[in-house]
């Protein structure tokens, strides 16, 4: 899937620029800083999935079968919309389309992130699986 994730999010921002995956892939990081509770992570993730009535879709990015979509009012009902307009203006889009992204990126990303539907305790090398599914685009430090 190499480039594949960044190119299809950088149609959804509307555009076709090389750099537009920079920042989408440093909010990727974000995201999958979050925490819940006393998870972090991808755990924290499937956690607020889970939470908000969501967790059939996230056990499927888990699994090892075919991802389940889900919408961006869905992504709405995870995150807060102070994180999502956050995200959203570092990304230098709207919110809706900053939903939209992470409804089509996080099937993905988590996917990634749970190799044979083993939830990891801790989530390290995010730079490393972002830099994977974007083919390398954005993720140097």
């Amino acid at each position: 899937m190499s480039g594949f994730l960044g190119q299809m999010l950088q149609g959804v921002l509307g555009g076709g620029q090389q750099g537009q995956a920079s920042p989408i892939a440093g909010i990727l990081q974000q995201v999958l800083s979050v925490k819940d509770g006393d998870k972090q992570g991808v755990a924290a993730i499937i956690s607020k999935f889970q939470s908000a009535g969501l967790g059939q879709p996230v056990q499927s990015w888990v699994g090892t079968g075919q991802n389940a979509p889900v919408s961006g009012n869905q992504v709405g009902q995870v995150f807060s919309q102070n994180q999502i307009e956050g995200w959203a203006q570092q990304a230098g889009t709207t919110p809706d389309a900053m939903r939209d992204v992470l409804a089509q990126a996080l099937p993905h990303v988590i996917d990634h992130a749970t190799p044979g539907g083993q939830v990891p305790a801790q989530t390290t090398d995010l730079s490393g699986l972002i830099g994977r599914l974007f083919g390398g685009a954005g993720t140097t430090r």
